[in-house]
Formats: C-alpha cells, structure tokens, sequence
C-alpha cells in the first residue's frame, strides 16, 4: 500500500497505523524495517507532489524505525542524503525541521560521519536557536554539541559567534523544561570537548616548536580547509566559552586548568606565531582567574606550575600586552590567596618562596614597563609586604627606590594610595638607608601632596600621606616617640644631628606646617595625632623653619588651644603648646624678624591662660612656660 501509485488516502491511513505501531518500539517497530517499507517510507517524505500531512506522516515513521532499530539508519542514510536532511532546516515547515532534527541526532548519536555542504546551515540553526519553537530549540540546540562532538572543525563556527553565545545565555532564563534539559546537555557535551582540544593543541604545538609545522601560515588562513589537520586555529573558542555565562562555570574546572598548565609550559619556548597564541591563552587563563573557587581548588597548579611560567613568558616577551597580561594573572591569583586565610602552613610557605624566588627579582623589570603594569606590581608589593611575604630588605636599591617615588613627579590626580604606602613602606623600614632618601630630593613633593589630597579632600590618601612626612622627620630626628620628643622641647629642640645622614631638603616640610597645623584639629584621631606628631618633629628636625611657620599661622594654633574643651587629647595639647613656647623663645634668641599680629596674641594667651587652670599637671605647667614666653614677645599692630 505504500508502493508509488497507490492511492494516497489509503497510504495516508497505512503511514498513520505505521507510525502508531513503530511507536511501540521494540518487536512492534522491527516488523517494518525491511528494505521495501524503508524505501517507499524515504520516497514518499521525499515526494513534493504528496499532501504534505502524508509527507511528514512518513517522515515521522522514519524517525520511529531509526530510533527503535538503529540498524536501519544506514538504510534511510542512503536514500536520505544528509544535504537534503540539512536543507529541510532551513527551507522546510516546523515539522519538516523536527523530523530532519530528530534523524540528525540519531545519526550523531550513531556516530556517523558526513560532511554538509550547505552554506546557509549555520544560519538555518542559529535562527532555530533563536527563533524556533521550544522543541525546535531544545533540539537543535542537542544537534549542534553532538555535531561539534562528532567534528571538531565545527567548533569555530558556532562558539566564535558572539550572537549565539548571547542567545545561548538568554536561554538559561527559559522557563521551559524541555528547553533547560536540552541546554543543559548542550552545555555539558560542548564542556566535555575542551579538555581534549587543549590536549590536541599542546601535541600541535609542540609540533610546531619542533619545526614541522607552521603556527603563522594556519592564523592567516583560518578558516581555510588546509588547516584542518591542525587544531590551533580552534583555541579562541576556549575563550569564547569562557565568556559565556552559560559555558564559564562547566569549563573553568580544575582539569582544564591542568591542561592548560601543560600548555603555558610549552608555550614558554618559542616558535613562529607564538605572539599571537600566547594572547589567546593568557587570555584564557586570566578569566578563569575571575572564579576565585577554581584558584582556592587548584592552589598546587598555581603555585607550582603556573605562576613560575608566567614569570618565565614575562622575562621573554617583547609584547607589552602579553607582559601585562602575566602580571594581572599574578597580581590576581595572588590576592585571592592573600584575601582568603590560608588553612595550610605549607601554602603560606609557597606564597612567601613564589614572592621572594620569582616576583622580587622581576619587580625591578615591572616598574620600568608600560603603564598600567607598574601599578599593580607596586599594589602587590604593598599587599606582600603587608603579609609579611617579602621583605624591605629584598628591595631596598637605589633604582628601585627611585622609582617608587616617580610618581610625585607627575600629575597627583593620577597617583593612588598604593603608591603612597609603597613609599611609606619603604621610608619606614629600619634598614632603609638615610642617603637614598636624601637624594631622592623628593620632600618639597610630598609636601605639595599633602596640600593637594587635604584641598581634594581625598580622605583614603591623607593618613598614608602623613606618615610618609612623619617617616622622612623621623629619619632626621632618629626617634619615632613623641614622648622622648616632648622631654627637651622647652629647652633646646635641636639636636646634633649627623649631617651625613641628614635629609638634605628636610626644611622644606617648613612650608608644610600650615596644613600639618590644619590637619591636627582634624576629627580623625590618627590623623590629628600623626600630623602634630609632625609638627614636633618638624621643629627637632629644621627649627628656624618650623618656628617661622608656626608664627605666621597662630590663628591656626589659636584655634587647636581653644578647642581643649571639646575633648581633643592631652598628647596633642602638649604638643601644640611645647611647639608654641619653644617657637617664642627661637623667636627672640635668634633676633627673627616677623610681623606678628597683637589680635592673634591676645588670641593665644586668652587660651593658654585657661589651659593654666588645667586639672592635667603637664598641661597645667606647659601653658604657664608658654604663657611667660609670649610676654616676652614684641607687639605690633
């Protein structure tokens, strides 16, 4: 009844009862898998002269037959050609292409090989992807893994399409189950590829470092059919995916970081066309470092493996992209370690031989390269030595000195915190020696600094930057303890001081001591303790200076005096009153010559004169030395 010239209302009710029974399955199906029925099945579907309900009936009994008794694929296969099967995703009815689909995916499933012509395929099922109904989405989308499982070369086509990537990501929101399941599979066949194509593509590129092939020839020609028989051309779909929401998490896994391991270490001798490569896989790596669970899973590859190639593809690349690159891997991978507690003695022990074996002897190099790269080596300079990693001693040389505080040389709008505190690490450290910070010739610039982040009001900037001014007096005057600073500053501030280890240019903190005065009434605690800790210092460190200073801005003094009321602490009391007593009696013993305002004295000793009345003994007898040292001061108008 199925044979060519019977009447087609008898053949369409002989297809349906076909089609009812090879539901089935099984012993049911295997009653029509002859030769005959199969070939007069294909004819009809094929037939465009049939009533398509008849056609796609046979169609439907095909799909049956092939998915209960595989061993009749080869049969529909011969008489079906996979072209035509193809051309019915893009030209035939939503029906027509469901079946085509179901028959593809059986075939792949069968492991059958074959090679599709159509140039609009792609398109066809991308637009099904997008566009399809849900079982027409949910089916290509199976369709398309197993097409790229089953052929690598197909790879490219659909993961280099940032198009299908977004549409891909948009289906994870779908409601639909039948859709998530079929995405779901999609995702984890696609996923299950990549750890073999790295594999494939480190055995190329060796290859190819050995000479016997040629890694520039198969970038210019891409796409080109004579690339085939190598797979390097197909590692952008590796970054591809990772920037998939859909495909990120299935790929960043702890095997294909293994592989990729492999491949960096053999990526570090060179062959032609590894500039371009190198890109792709730095790339690849640096966003599998977003997922800071991969980096806590995989410490050992990291710490024993991949830091140390990237370290070795820093020294030899000429590529200042490729450089930055290593670096911002690093920088990453290192302050997820440092920002989660380490639960392992061992890997603290890594962390400090990883910082001190390979990335002390490179920061020299880094801080000398393009921008932005000195800037997150000084940022993770900061950060291990913060964690007691590396040492100021593992730096502490000339050039590199130097370097850290070029930054006060530029715009100030441009500098970050992270150079501060370099340099305040730095200035700060008991081994740092007195002549580099002397010839750095850099404390008019710190100063400015000051001014400028105190005007901007950039508050994460200026306690760094006072303690850079406090590290620079400290270095002069030899004492860090306001304390021992406060037992002779009524007396003789000035010490002897070996000018070889001087700060030369030290005094020009003198043109500082308007905001150091400012900053001390700040409402901040450390912040007014450091800077008049500076004006003290200051004062031991270049006395003319700071005396003249502190009396062309006693409004400034005036003000912090007047506010012992309202809870300012003793220590800075003290502080402000010894630097205003010490600077009336420079003042006069050194016959300076000032104009002073009789307001502004009038001003202060109303405040000192109620500071006598003190409860506080060493406020009480600081303001009463002050209060005869302003007595004798000349009075002007």
């Amino acid at each position: 009844m199925l044979r060519k010239g019977e009447d087609d209302l008898t053949q369409l009710y002989s297809l349906r009862t076909i089609e009812n029974i090879c539901s089935q399955g099984g012993y049911w199906a295997a009653r029509f898998t002859s030769q005959d029925v199969i070939a007069n099945l294909c004819y009809i579907f094929r037939a465009s002269g049939k009533q398509e309900s008849m056609r796609l009936t046979a169609g439907s009994c095909l799909v049956r037959l092939v998915r209960f008794n595989p061993s009749t694929l080869q049969s529909v296969i011969e008489k079906l050609s996979f072209k035509d099967i193809a051309s019915s995703l893009v030209k035939g009815s939503p029906r027509e292409q469901q079946i085509s689909l179901n028959l593809l995916n059986v075939a792949m499933l069968s492991s059958h090989t074959f090679t599709i012509e159509d140039k609009n395929l792609l398109a066809g099922l991308f637009s099904l992807i997008v566009q399809g109904s849900e079982v027409l989405r949910g089916k290509t989308l199976v369709f398309v893994a197993l097409l790229c499982k089953n052929g690598r070369r197909w790879l490219p086509h659909f993961f280099c399409n940032a198009r299908l990537l977004l549409a891909i990501d948009r289906l994870a929101k779908e409601k639909d189950n039948y859709v998530k399941e079929c995405l779901d599979t999609f995702v984890y066949i696609v996923a299950s590829i990549v750890p073999g194509l790295i594999e494939t593509i480190t055995g190329d590129v060796q290859q190819m470092i050995g000479g016997r092939r040629h890694y520039g020839q198969q970038i210019t020609a891409l796409t080109s059919r004579a690339t085939q028989k190598s797979n390097i051309h197909m590692f952008p779909v590796v970054l591809h995916l990772l920037g998939s929401s859909s495909f990120k998490c299935r790929v960043a896994t702890k095997q294909v970081l293994q592989r990729l391991s492999n491949l960096i270490k053999v990526v570090e001798s060179p062959f032609q066309g590894r500039d371009d490569f190198q890109i792709t896989l730095l790339r690849v790596v640096e966003t599998i470092t977003e997922e800071h669970s991969v980096i806590l899973d995989s410490t050992n590859i990291f710490i024993s493996e991949i830091l140390p190639s990237l370290v070795v593809l820093y020294k030899g690349n000429k590529d200042a992209a490729a450089r930055f690159l290593c670096l911002k891997i690093l920088f990453d991978v290192m302050v997820t370690f440092l920002d989660e507690p380490s639960v392992s003695d061992r890997r603290t022990e890594d962390l400090k031989c990883i910082s001190s074996t390979h990335f002390v002897p490179l920061f020299p190099f880094l801080i000398e390269d393009e921008d932005p790269t000195p800037m997150y080596a000084q940022k993770l300079l900061v950060m291990l030595i913060d964690f007691n990693y590396i040492k100021i001693s593992d730096i502490l040389h000339a050039k590199t000195v130097s370097r850290c505080f070029d930054f006060l040389l530029g715009d100030f709008s441009s500098a970050n915190v992270n150079n501060i505190r370099l340099c305040l690490a730095l200035a700060s450290a008991p081994e740092m020696d007195t002549k580099i910070l002397s010839q750095l010739k850099v404390v008019r610039k710190i100063g400015n600094l000051l001014e400028f982040v105190n005007a901007k009001k950039m508050e994460d900037f200026l306690e760094p930057t006072l303690s850079l001014c406090r590290s620079f007096l400290s270095h002069v005057v030899g004492s860090r303890k306001s304390s021992d600073l406060l037992l002779d500053c009524c007396s003789e501030m000035r010490g002897n001081y070996d000018q070889q280890q001087c700060i030369k240019d030290i005094v020009d903190f003198g043109s500082n001591i308007g905001v150091f005065l400012e900053l001390s009434r700040s409402s901040e605690k450390n912040v007014a303790d450091i800077a008049s800790e500076c004006v003290i210092l200051l004062f031991k460190a270049a006395s003319r200076e700071a005396t003249t200073g502190c009396l062309t801005n006693l409004s400034k003094v005036g003000a912090i005096l007047e506010a012992w009321k309202c809870g300012i602490s003793d220590l800075l009391l003290q502080r402000m009153l010894h630097a205003l007593g010490y600077s009336c009696r420079l003042y006069l013993s050194q016959a300076m010559i000032l104009s002073i305002s009789i307001q502004e004295i009038s001003r202060i000793e109303n405040a000192v004169s109620e500071l006598r009345g003190s409860s506080i003994p060493c406020i009480a007898e600081a303001a009463l030395l002050v209060a005869l040292e302003l007595q004798r001061l000349p009075r002007c108008i």
